[in-house]
């Protein structure tokens, strides 16, 4: 028997049925310059990086990269986990101080799935401030060349965090915590994928760092809500595919 869990449908895991949810992110305005950082710690090297402001990475065609799209699932409640996707991954996400920034700006992390934080920059050093995590302990350390940071973290967070380091202010970075694998962040082109998701009716969060959650914004034939939330329905064995999302540049800083 189907039963609705909180805002999310819950199937035994022998009868679920799976589909996808894809779309692409799309900057609707004129398409930003691309503006350097002001270097002043380690000028020698970071300078010789070309550096520039990473808030909004618009590409070609206007595609909008580093927006996250993930599955809400109430406080308190669960969803059902495709059994290929139930055990977090072995393999950690690699996230590199790389010259002099973030390597990638945006990625994903599941609950028990460990956060390798590397330093690529020898000679130059480098730390990692997650003061923003919510509901897992907060940390600040140095990242030697040498000795990576490995993290696991054990509840999800509600929205993606910052990482930030205090040698190089510049540097910025988001990490979104999930203790499901139904999350997303779209690419250089702008697309997103999510596999394998429980079918029916689910509200997705859309949030990008300029501006948090996205509000109004249109998605398919529906409309996000001031949380950011649209309700779309995962057909059974297909792909939804929401096609181009319009990002307004009011939404996320740019020019109209």
């Amino acid at each position: 028997m189907l039963a609705l869990l909180g805002t999310c449908l819950t199937l035994p895991a022998a009868a679920a049925q799976w589909g996808t949810l894809t779309g692409r992110l799309v900057f609707a305005g004129t398409p930003p310059t691309p503006q350097p950082v002001q270097v002043h710690q380690d000028t020698p090297y970071c300078g010789q990086q070309q550096l520039v402001d990473e808030t909004l990475v618009v590409g070609q065609e206007g595609s909008l990269a580093n927006v996250f799209v993930y599955l809400y699932v109430q406080r308190g409640q669960s969803v059902e986990v495709h059994p290929d996707l139930a055990p977090p991954p072995t393999e950690p996400v690699v996230l590199e101080n790389k010259g002099c920034r973030f390597q990638p700006h945006a990625c994903l992390v599941r609950t028990g799935q460990t956060l390798e934080i590397r330093n690529a920059d020898v000679g130059i050093g480098h730390n990692t401030n997650a003061q923003a995590l919510l509901t897992n302990p907060k940390f600040n350390e140095q990242v030697s060349h040498a000795t990576p940071i490995l993290k696991t973290f054990k509840k999800s967070e509600p929205y993606p965090i910052e990482l930030a380091c205090n040698v190089h202010p510049w540097m910025k970075g988001y990490v979104l915590i999930r203790d499901n694998p139904y999350m997303a962040v779209s690419d250089a082109t702008g697309h997103f994928k999510i596999s394998k998701l429980p079918a029916g009716q689910h509200p997705f969060i859309f949030w990008h760092e300029a501006s948090g959650n996205l509000r109004a914004l249109p998605v398919g034939n529906t409309h996000t809500s001031r949380r950011g939330r649209a309700r779309l329905t995962i057909p059974a064995g297909q792909t939804l595919d929401v096609g181009a999302i319009r990002v307004p540049a009011s939404m996320v800083g740019g020019t109209p």
